[in-house]
């Protein structure tokens, strides 16, 4: 089973449940990153920490399904992957800042960084998954 296999699905949704799944996905980072955390804060995860695994996994999905609606018929699909990359990233930014205003959340340059990462490794794997369908 390939990537585009697990896309081929997503392709024949519809554009309504396409910008359904993108808004979910935002409200649903949105709501993660903002509820008060439970667990004390721990320096040494700044840069490396099990938060970080979700920042990577949540931000390389939500880059997927931006990519999925911002080009579903695959003719641009660089353009898409690129934006999806950009708004992921400004997503991650975005809630950074909220959530210093929230008890026991901070942003941190290392949520950034690996969203990032998650977002950079989802967008080239979409495009190619798009390029190899399209071939």
């Amino acid at each position: 089973m390939t990537l585009a296999d697990v896309d081929a699905p997503m392709r024949e949704c519809s554009f309504d449940s396409r910008w359904t799944a993108v808004l979910a996905a935002t409200v649903g980072l949105l709501v993660a990153s903002v509820v008060p955390s439970p667990l004390e804060r721990h320096p040494e995860w700044r840069w490396v920490g099990p938060d970080k695994l979700l920042h990577f996994v949540g931000h390389a999905g939500y880059a997927c399904v931006l990519a999925n609606a911002l080009d579903a018929d695959r003719e641009r699909s660089g353009t898409a992957a690129a934006v999806a990359l950009c708004l992921s990233t400004a997503h991650c930014v975005l809630t950074g800042r909220l959530q210093e205003r929230v008890p026991g959340r901070a942003s941190e340059p290392g949520d950034v960084a690996w969203a990032f990462a998650g977002s950079v490794l989802a967008a080239l794997s979409w495009h190619r998954a798009s390029e190899d369908a399209t071939a």
